[in-house]
């Protein structure tokens, strides 16, 4: 009898570990999956660090006031203007004598 309790509590301590090791595992597939979404919100918005929260919760804060005030997503997605995506680019913005050039 005094085996079986013995056997079964070596089990346990191996359960333990195992599932600790897992719980490793797993924190370190959060933390590169967190860095995967920070590299690609970085890359999107072109900011780093605090510029980047910065910029993310300001466009938070505008598409809560659209929400709160009653519009849906697709609302928002409509008042987007489209005229960047003819040209298949960007537009920017920057100092030029001539304001009709892109």
């Amino acid at each position: 009898m005094r085996g079986n309790l013995n056997d079964n509590q070596a089990k346990i301590n191996n359960a333990d570990k195992a599932v600790r090791a897992a719980l490793k595992r797993k924190r370190k597939i959060i933390m590169q999956s967190k860095q995967i979404a920070y590299d690609m919100l970085s890359e999107l918005y072109g900011k780093d660090g605090q510029e980047l929260v910065d910029a993310v919760t300001a466009e938070h804060g505008i598409i809560q006031k659209f929400t709160d005030s009653g519009m849906s997503y697709a609302d928002i997605e409509g008042l987007v203007d489209s005229s960047a995506d003819k040209y298949d680019k960007q537009m920017s913005f920057t100092e030029s004598n001539d304001s009709y050039s892109e």
